[in-house]
């Protein structure tokens, strides 16, 4: 692809508030983008107007797309399957934060199906193209398929995911930008289409981490009332290495391809040149976790209450084999015995995360791989079922953890594997720990690079 032209939210605001650049003026740009490069990387099911009259507020001139399991006023709601759910047509919390602070949503991103997937496949519609592979249609990560490629684009600075297995993470990495996951609870979830809903959690894309502070400081509830103030917390002075300690999560460099556990080991070494510590982990209750993953996590036993009735029956009817595969192994006596299941587990996931918080406790962040392996071509994930479920579960391996022991998690780009795909350096703290997430997120970024700095290049 032909590099898209890329301004920082930092910029932009700059731009906006000197009158040096108007913001519809910028809209238009990013506009531009979106109409030059959605041809060849599909990255959106919709696509909205520009704006005529100028938006007003901190995000004036900063363009989002959000994923389509979002409701947007004006925009119908697919949520990756094949028939629009007519009671998802009104903005949620979470957008309206975004527009009332000036930001203009550009468009509906492509998702995996009830985003029920970590590779971005989808049998309705278009699977966005993965920027870094110009011969082949390699996958973007999912389920927030288009949310990165968006970016990459030029069409939008930031982009609306969730992330109930690793939905913002997987695609971020795969497609190397910045992905944060809040922890569950955290931010509002109305107006968004549930997969999981003990575990479902709003998410966030940007090129940076810098980037991402705008929109997070807008978003948070904690934030929102001074987000000038959070985003001046964010600057990576404000954060220095020396004396950190960042736990490393042995166990989660196993298993990995292409070289992707040695690239990240490097990325740490240049935070222990910065002056950290780096102190290796045995993390808890890794493998009863991931168990817990492959039989279907909470996902299994509350995505059919949602989707097994009289009144989306037409949406059941129309499940891809992926998402089925999910709870096919269920009995009716399983999905009838759902709710006690379902604390069972709920129990289960609270005892993994107090052995991880205690342990999290004896660090200031913890770190790993975001995903063990890079993103498979499209031919080969689709070519059967086998195959597709082998590259899933293992590319949502390391994010899951997160998810099924109640942290807040976030990747950031760090380079690129043996077969010249970007791969992701995860950060995860405690939950409820969003803020001070973000905050290490942004120096960790300001010394390993950001997208641009590690990939501009090979976009060209």
């Amino acid at each position: 692809m032909h590099s898209a032209s890329f301004l920082s939210i930092s910029c932009i605001n700059q731009r906006v508030s000197t009158q040096t650049t108007d913001a519809v003026s910028l809209l238009k740009h990013a506009a531009t983008n979106l109409t030059h490069f959605e041809p060849r990387l599909q990255a959106f099911r919709k696509v909205g107007p520009c704006p005529s009259a100028a938006p007003e507020g901190l995000l004036a001139g900063v363009s989002i797309s959000v994923k389509d399991l979002y409701a947007v006023t004006g925009f119908d709601t697919y949520a990756g399957s094949p028939l629009a759910l007519t009671e998802f047509n009104s903005s949620g919390t979470l957008v309206k934060r975004l527009t009332d602070a000036g930001a203009h949503v550009c468009g509906k991103t492509h998702t995996v199906e009830f985003a029920f997937g970590g590779l971005g496949t989808n049998p309705h519609w278009p699977v966005p193209v993965n920027p870094f592979d110009k011969n082949q249609h390699r996958v973007p990560g999912g389920s927030s398929s288009g949310a990165p490629v968006s970016l990459w684009m030029g069409a939008c600075q930031l982009a609306l995911g969730s992330d109930t297995s690793g939905s913002v993470r997987v695609p971020a990495a795969f497609c190397g930008t910045f992905g944060l996951k809040t922890s569950a609870g955290r931010w509002e979830k109305d107006g968004i289409v549930p997969l999981s809903p003990s575990i479902d959690t709003a998410g966030l894309l940007a090129l940076s981490a810098a980037d991402a502070s705008w929109g997070f400081a807008v978003l948070d509830p904690a934030t929102s009332a001074n987000p000038e103030a959070f985003i001046e917390r964010c600057k990576p002075n404000s954060r220095p290495m020396e004396g950190v300690r960042i736990g490393v999560i042995d166990g989660l460099f196993q298993g990995c391809e292409g070289g992707i556990d040695t690239r990240v080991m490097d990325s740490l070494k240049q935070l222990q040149a910065a002056g950290a510590t780096l102190v290796h982990l045995d993390w808890p209750h890794i493998e009863e976790t991931y168990q817990l993953f492959l039989e279907g996590g909470l996902s299994a036993l509350e995505f059919p209450a949602f989707i097994k009735t009289e009144h989306r029956k037409p949406w059941f009817d129309q499940l891809a084999a992926s998402t089925k595969m999910r709870f096919a192994h269920l009995t009716q006596a399983d999905l009838a015995n759902a709710s006690s299941q379902i604390a069972e587990k709920n129990a289960l996931i609270q005892t993994f995360n107090q052995a991880a918080e205690t342990l999290l406790k004896t660090v200031d962040f913890a770190v790993c791989p975001t995903c063990p392996v890079s993103a498979p071509t499209l031919a080969y994930v689709e070519a059967n079922l086998e195959q597709y479920k082998e590259r899933n579960f293992k590319a949502l391996r390391n994010t899951q953890v997160a998810n099924l022991q109640y942290l807040c998690a976030a990747t950031l780009p760090c380079g690129l594997d043996d077969f010249d795909m970007p791969i992701g350096l995860q950060i995860m703290m405690g939950h409820g720990q969003d803020e001070q997430l973000m905050a290490w997120s942004c120096a960790v970024e300001s010394i390993i690079g950001d997208a641009l700095f590690h990939y501009a290049e090979q976009l060209n």
